[in-house]
């Protein structure tokens, strides 16, 4: 499932957002989840298009669920990636 981060720039809460993120997937099947990582400042569009407003946002495209902030709850965020129909 392809998963997208957008980000607003090379902030401390980006590279935060980002380590999460990627501390996270490997606990789930090896190639469950595909992390594209878009700046909103050099990519607005596909911000707008997404409807994304507020950095970070972790997007699942293909079933419009998001999960809005640096990603930091470990729980919260493992909660998220269940419910797209992936177990740890």
């Amino acid at each position: 499932m392809r998963l997208v981060l957008f980000v607003a720039g090379a902030t401390s809460r980006t590279a935060q957002a980002i380590e999460n993120i990627r501390a996270i997937l490997p606990s789930f099947q090896e190639g469950a989840f595909a992390l594209e990582i878009i700046d909103v400042f050099e990519e607005p569009d596909l911000a707008l298009a997404d409807r994304v407003f507020v950095t970070p946002t972790l997007l699942a495209p293909e079933v419009s669920r998001r999960l809005v902030g640096d990603l930091g709850e470990k729980s919260q965020l493992k909660h998220f990636l269940r419910t797209l129909g992936y177990q740890p």
